[in-house]
């Protein structure tokens, strides 16, 4: 296996899984970043978002010399692969912002060296490819160089297994060398390399979560229908899973839609760039706003338990505040916009998660926070599960169910206790899922 000198630029959460697992596979690894903290902290093993055995790695790897963090730009001179990894800011109304992949270019294309491959993970629109490599011909026009498309995959919570073991890794480039070379970057992953241009690789990027938001946005209504008319959407997905023309990993799971800046950035991506050349994407556009109309149904779903359909005054905990389990981010977490609408209903809210930072959390809900499920359960007249955290299997019901005031609503926003609903029950618990 060929070793590379690679830099990986932009160190929030896409940069520290490719530098550690580059780093891993056995190339020679140099991060950059203008946050000075952020790298301070990495060379010390810390990373600025944590991940299972993430730190583990990135000291082993630095401690065997294949990984440095510097904020000096212009080592990228002495890089022959530079990988841009930054987690483009995505606003609250799920727009994109490239302002960091410009800047970065206008102020460090002055350092690349004569033939560099440029090879780029983060998250931007379908013909950004195409605008980068225009931006490069104006900077260095005597500058030979190759621009590839690798689009990520990571999921949050389990971002070390997504990258050592995808199910594919997409690459766009040009010509068939190129396309040589990335795969040999990533010769120590078994895996299948699907080779394509770079505006196909663009594209599959936008495609897989728009497809995978579309199942989501399909199966809530699926659930509205059965609930309505007496099924239970989790036996509904068991079915449809069951065929070889679904499969066993289809997003079929009944919820309150997905969280933003992640499937919604893609959505609204396409929305966009349709527009631009005059294309209407109805269903994509769809799927969008009923996502958006979903927040509601926890303020709906929990009016039906109180007189006069009110919630002002009530005591409500939500229980799982990360965007998902196994991550300490809160960054566009759907609990941030079910507690907002909380309050504006007027309740009252406390709020647990095992791995969110009490200080954020607290500053970006306005609601008390406890690490104790509890000690926020005291005096609730609902418990609210907004995600499935293990340690939220672990709660008894018995103790639960003493700490609480009536009318003792269990709400399991997505069937994370399917199985136990019977025990819940029996507790005396309003037990309330979704589609059920």
């Amino acid at each position: 296996m060929k070793k590379y000198k690679i830099g990986v630029v932009g160190l929030w959460h896409l940069g520290e899984i490719y530098s550690a697992g580059l780093s891993d596979l056995g190339h020679d690894i140099i991060g950059f970043d203008e946050n000075s903290e952020i790298v301070s902290n990495l060379n010390k093993g810390i990373p600025p978002l944590a991940e299972p055995k993430l730190a583990k790695i990135i000291k082993k790897n630095i401690k065997n010399g294949r990984l440095f963090f510097n904020n000096a730009f212009e080592q990228l001179k002495t890089r022959d692969i530079i990988w841009l990894t930054f987690d483009t800011p995505v606003d609250d109304k799920d727009n994109v912002n490239l302002k960091p992949v410009w800047n970065f270019l206008k102020s460090n294309a002055k350092f690349f060296k004569n033939n560099i491959l440029i090879i780029i993970s983060s998250q931007m629109p379908v013909g950004t490819c195409s605008e980068i490599e225009k931006l490069l011909a104006r900077l260095r026009p005597k500058l030979n160089f190759n621009l590839a498309y690798a689009p990520e995959n990571l999921q949050l919570g389990r971002a070390l297994k997504s990258f050592f073991e995808p199910d594919r890794i997409v690459i766009g480039a040009s010509s068939r060398e190129v396309i040589q070379k990335i795969e040999s970057v990533f010769s120590g992953i078994k895996t299948n390399f699907i080779p394509m241009s770079v505006a196909s690789a663009e594209m599959s990027k936008h495609a897989l979560n728009a497809f995978l938001a579309t199942s989501i946005g399909f199966i809530d209504d699926i659930s509205d229908l059965s609930r309505a008319y007496g099924a239970d959407a989790v036996d509904v997905a068991k079915s449809l899973r069951s065929d070889k023309r679904i499969g066993s990993y289809a997003r079929l799971d009944a919820g309150i839609g997905f969280s933003g800046g992640t499937l919604a950035r893609d959505l609204k991506i396409l929305i966009k760039k349709g527009s631009e050349v005059g294309i209407k994407v109805p269903l994509i556009s769809t799927v969008f706003k009923r996502n958006n109309l979903r927040r509601n149904l926890v303020v709906e779903y929990l009016k039906k338990y109180f007189a006069a359909l009110r919630l002002r005054g009530k005591k409500i905990a939500v229980l799982g505040l990360t965007y998902k389990p196994g991550t300490p981010t809160l960054r566009r977490a759907m609990s941030l916009e079910i507690i907002k609408k909380l309050k504006k209903a007027g309740a009252v809210v406390s709020t647990c998660d095992p791995l969110a930072d009490e200080k954020e959390a607290e500053h970006l809900t306005g609601a008390k926070f406890y690490k104790n499920p509890y000690l926020a359960l005291k005096g609730a007249n609902a418990a609210v599960f907004i995600n499935n955290s293990p340690e939220f299997k672990k709660i008894n019901f018995k103790k639960m169910k003493a700490l609480m005031k009536k009318p003792f609503i269990f709400f399991d926003t997505g069937n994370y206790f399917y199985e136990r609903e019977k025990e819940i029950k029996k507790r005396g618990f309003l037990y309330t899922g979704i589609g059920r």
